[in-house]
């Protein structure tokens, strides 16, 4: 099975995805940006049940200050 074409595919949605949607992406913070895509591809069929799913979580979730946000490792 050759995956080049998927892949290119992938690349081209994070792609347009990340200057659809942000004003700039630094180096940074660049492991938080494609876990965000990783998460939102992988649920893109499940649309109707994603509003809900985020709204039960950012409930529940404690705060998170910005120092903390950009100190933790991630992976």
């Amino acid at each position: 099975m050759d995956l080049l074409p998927w892949a290119h595919t992938v690349f081209s949605n994070l792609k347009s995805w990340l200057t659809g949607t942000y004003h700039g992406v630094s180096k940074k913070h660049l492991p938080r940006y494609l876990l965000e895509f990783v998460y939102r591809f992988n649920r893109r069929w499940k649309q109707l049940d994603l509003f809900d799913f985020v709204l039960t979580a950012s409930a529940q979730a404690a705060p998170m200050p910005y120092r903390r946000l950009t100190a933790e490792p991630v992976g």
